[in-house]
């Protein structure tokens, strides 16, 4: 299909126009990130010199707690309570493969637990993010509860009441055991989903998101007052807030690093669009001036035989 001038000059406008949206929206995403980035990284530190603490009290004085209790399903005993599954996407668009990729994980992750054991627990879902619950109703699995994604000023509430939820879940017996499906950052480039489990928390090993402690082998003993109890009893549950902080807070910055770099393409993409439809535009144009020049001529000449 041949466009004429005008339509021409048309098309780069309209190109031009949403190269302007589409950088906006990238520059706006770089804003969020910079910000989400600061959250993250003050967030690890703080889990990580939290978890070193409460795995050396757990490690060298072992008592019931229960947010550390540990359930197994023998071959005779009843069925296993359900896992709860709570999976974390976007609430919008224009993110690249964010939600594709997330999706996938949990669509192999359904599959494998429905293909696995005998005693394998029947699947619960929760979920942050429109597309995740929209995902899950059309495989058929319904949606228990649904949460908005935050928006920055909002992390910390919505952080204190999935901790509410999740932990009231796996205490009161509805969840043996509770998975969080996301997006983890590795750095700006590599976004790779991922499921790990919340509870039942793993306290015979290090934990696996700390950072390797100084003087390893040095033993370490605490002086703890009042009790090792009540120590606990703040300790877990702040614990368990803080990794599922890192859950959303992976999530949140994973997802405006994918929005950045996917609207840094459809600029650029952009960009070379109109590169080429200027092209086309002096072609057409010199084509038009070529053609005149050729009347013009064709006339004079005519008129000279007459």
């Amino acid at each position: 299909m041949i466009l004429s001038l005008r339509q021409i000059r048309r098309r780069i406008r309209s190109v031009e126009n949403t190269k302007k949206i589409t950088r906006a929206m990238e520059m706006v995403a770089a804003a969020k990130l910079k910000k989400l980035e600061d959250l993250l990284r003050q967030s690890d530190r703080y889990l990580g010199e939290l978890g070193r603490i409460l795995e050396t009290l757990v490690r060298e004085k072992p008592i019931l707690h229960p947010l550390l209790e540990k359930r197994t399903v023998e071959a005779d005993s009843k069925p296993a309570a359900p896992t709860l599954i709570f999976l974390i996407t976007s609430d919008t668009g224009l993110c690249g493969s964010y939600n594709a990729n997330v999706l996938d994980h949990t669509k192999q992750f359904i599959e494998s637990a429905v293909a696995g054991a005998r005693h394998a627990s029947p699947l619960r879902f929760m979920t942050a993010g429109k597309y995740g619950t929209n995902f899950l109703k059309r495989l058929g699995r319904p949606v228990e509860r649904s949460f908005a994604v935050p928006k920055p000023q909002d992390i910390d509430g919505f952080i204190h009441e999935v901790t509410q939820t999740t932990a009231s879940e796996f205490t009161s017996r509805r969840s043996d055991r509770v998975v969080f499906i996301y997006t983890k950052v590795f750095s700006l480039g590599s976004l790779k989903p991922a499921a790990e489990t919340l509870f039942p928390i793993e306290s015979s090993s290090p934990h696996p998101n700390l950072p390797p402690q100084r003087g390893e082998g040095i033993r370490v003993d605490y002086i703890i007052e009042p009790s090792l109890s009540e120590v606990l009893d703040l300790m877990v549950p702040e614990f368990i807030e803080a990794e599922i902080s890192r859950f959303v807070k992976h999530s949140l910055v994973a997802e405006q690093a994918s929005r950045m770099m996917a609207m840094r393409q459809a600029t650029d993409s952009a960009k070379e669009m109109i590169d080429s439809l200027t092209l086309a535009r002096n072609k057409a144009r010199q084509a038009a001036i070529t053609k005149e020049l050729l009347e013009v001529v064709s006339g004079s000449r005519a008129l000279q035989m007459k």
